[in-house]
């Protein structure tokens, strides 16, 4: 098996070639393409799987990002807000980004580089930008939520609401072990660790004329721009009906649900994340999509075989998790429920020989392969893997 990062390392230009991956971003975008699609159709023959289809490149190659963060570093009485520990990717991660957060981002600096700021400072981790392309919010994590933090953190509020930067909300998320997971991996129970200082505790997506709606903390793709044609070459693939139920895996707020199924005679999300689930459910309400159910758990085998209705006609099953996978025996038992289409979607490129090894051990081929350029300038794709019973 080779992995994708070495596929890309030996489709890069000489010049490059001692550079981190990384300098994709400093590549024309057209470059950029050609090295991502000889890569990723080495890729795909080395892992012995069938030659993929063009990428399907990004609106928006640069400055494109909707989530962006800096670590926050105190050393030696000097303050300043970091890509890394180092700092090493700035000069490749800062073209990925919208000058708007770049301003946001120089502009709190600045308050916490103030003495009156001192004690904030020493208890920032970090500082996350999340939204839109007109809209963003900014979240503060903090190692601290004393007294004297939390006036101070009021007061940035207020400086930051009234600077005229777009920024419709502020939060302040609690992480006293400063993890390197700028929105921890286990989030804490305790409902205070999460503050608000002012504006909306959620986050819009409009698609089409719907818009959706989702918690700050919650997760959502960072590139927008990239949306629509994730939404329409979906569609397109699953080709979900009115003769079709249509089975939405880790669906999140339902961005699929609402984008590409309600050609469906029904359809059935599943997420892990409760806040989310309780998004979409209440997405679902406003919408009036009254074919549209939503549950919340851990996808595993025994969810999958206990806890999702079976079909009553043809099924589709969207399946869309995160970069390490699925569980081990979920494939199996969707593999169980007999779809007629299964639309397996790749963050992780590495993990798609095993997956799709799984799959035609349970007697599904592979029918197309799609990558989507979803994050230009990185070594990474988006993989839509179209599959049907053999």
């Amino acid at each position: 098996m080779i992995l994708f990062a070495k596929a890309l390392r030996e489709a890069m230009p000489k010049e490059f070639s001692s550079l981190p991956l990384l300098s994709l971003s400093l590549l024309d975008y057209k470059d950029e393409l050609v090295v991502k699609q000889k890569a990723f159709a080495h890729f795909c023959k080395e892992n012995g799987l069938q030659e993929p289809e063009e990428i399907v490149a990004s609106p928006l190659p640069r400055g494109y990002r909707t989530t962006t963060k800096r670590r926050a570093i105190f050393d030696d009485g000097e303050f300043y807000l970091s890509f890394g520990e180092d700092d090493e990717s700035s000069e490749y991660a800062e073209p990925l980004e919208p000058a708007e957060h770049l301003a946001i981002y120089k502009f709190i600096e600045g308050y916490l580089k103030k003495p009156a700021f001192k004690t904030l400072a020493e208890a920032m981790n970090w500082v996350i930008i999340r939204g839109n392309y007109k809209r963003r919010s900014v979240i503060f994590n903090v190692s601290e939520m004393n007294a004297f933090v939390v006036r101070k953190l009021k007061l940035m509020g207020e400086h930051l609401n009234a600077a005229n930067l777009g920024v419709f909300s502020a939060h302040v998320y609690f992480d006293p072990t400063r993890s390197d997971y700028y929105l921890e991996a286990v989030r804490p129970a305790d409902a205070l660790a999460f503050k608000t200082l002012f504006g909306p505790r959620d986050l819009t997506l409009d698609i089409g004329s719907c818009r959706l709606k989702y918690p700050v903390t919650g997760f959502s793709q960072i590139n927008e721009s990239q949306i629509p044609n994730l939404l329409k070459n979906a569609a397109e693939l699953l080709q979900p009906n009115s003769e079709t139920e249509m089975l939405d895996l880790y669906c999140g707020y339902g961005l699929f649900t609402f984008g590409m199924g309600s050609n469906a005679k029904s359809t059935f999300g599943v997420e892990w994340e409760g806040p989310s689930i309780e998004f979409a459910k209440n997405s679902a309400r406003f919408l009036k999509k009254q074919n549209a159910r939503f549950v919340a758990g851990r996808i595993d085998a025994n969810f999958v075989e206990k806890n999702i209705p079976k079909a009553r006609d043809l099924e589709v099953i969207l399946l869309d998790p995160p970069r390490k996978g699925v569980e081990p025996g979920v494939i199996a038992a969707l593999a169980k429920r007999k779809p007629e289409r299964v639309l397996h979607i790749f963050c992780g490129t590495d993990e798609i020989p095993r997956s799709l090894n799984q799959w035609r051990l349970a007697h599904y081929r592979v029918e197309k392969i799609l990558p989507l350029d979803l994050f230009p300038g990185t070594p990474h794709l988006e993989t839509m893997v179209l599959l049907v019973n053999s």
